[in-house]
C-alpha cells in the first residue's frame, strides 16, 4: 500500500489526483488527513507521527510532502516500513535550514505563545510555500490552506524534531524541486546526507 502523508497546512485532499493516478495503475493508496480528530490547540508533531505509525505496516510505502517528509523519516526511525519518500521534506533537529524563514515568522510568536492555531498570510506562504507557481493557482491553493497547530508550528520552526538516522532499516529516498522556498535542492542533499 502507499500511504501519503501531507505537509503543514494541507489535508489529505491534497493527495487525491496522485491516488486517482496510483489507483488506475493498480496500487492500494490512502492519505492520511493529519488534523482530523486532534484538538490544534493541543496537538503534537508525535502525535501526527502515532497517526501515520498506525496506519503503516512492514509492507508499505509511505510518501510524505514537507513537514510530511519529516512525519516519513520519523516513522522510519520508529517502525517497519517498505520504503519512506519524502518530498521537500522538513528537516530533522541537526539539519540546518534557512534562517531568514525563522526571522519572517516572528510576527507569528504571539499567536504560538498563545498556542492559537492559525494561518500564515498569502505574502509568507506565496514567498515560501508556493514560489514558482504561477500568481492566480497559488491564490488558489492559498484559499484551500488550513490552519495548524502552534505548537507543530514552533516544534518545525525550531528544529526541535529529533531523528536517529541508526534506528532507520528501510531506504529513504529524497526528492527536491528547484523553487521550493523551504526546502531547497541543498538542504535535501543535506537530509539524504544524514541517511
Amino acid at each position: 500500500m502507499l500511504i501519503f502523508v501531507h505537509g503543514m497546512l494541507s489535508n489529505a485532499d491534497v493527495w487525491r489526483p496522485i491516488i486517482n493516478y496510483f489507483n488506475e495503475r493498480n496500487f492500494s493508496c490512502k492519505a492520511a488527513n493529519l488534523k482530523e480528530g486532534l484538538n490544534l490547540r493541543k496537538v503534537h508533531f508525535q502525535d501526527y507521527v502515532d497517526k501515520v505509525k498506525a496506519m503503516a505496516t512492514e509492507d508499505d510505502i509511505v510518501i510524505g510532502h514537507s513537514m510530511g517528509g519529516l512525519i516519513v523519516q520519523k516513522i522510519a526511525e520508529e517502525a517497519n516500513i517498505k520504503v519512506g519518500i519524502a518530498i521537500c521534506s522538513a528537516a530533522p533537529k541537526g539539519v540546518k535550514f534557512r534562517c531568514d524563514i525563522v526571522r519572517s515568522s516572528a510576527k507569528y510568536a504571539p499567536k504560538i505563545i498563545m498556542g492559537m492555531p492559525f494561518k500564515e498570510d498569502y505574502r509568507y506562504v506565496r514567498k515560501y510555500m508556493l514560489a514558482g507557481i504561477e500568481e492566480e493557482k497559488a491564490k488558489r491553493i492559498y484559499e484551500k490552506l488550513e490552519k495548524q497547530s502552534a505548537i507543530v508550528t514552533y516544534e518545525l520552526g525550531m528544529n526541535r524534531i529529533t531523528v536517529d538516522e541508526k534506528k532507520v532499516s528501510c531506504p529513504l529516498f529524497f526528492i527536491a524541486t528547484k523553487q521550493d522556498g523551504i526546502c531547497t535542492p541543498e538542504l535535501v542533499k543535506r537530509l539524504a546526507e544524514k541517511y
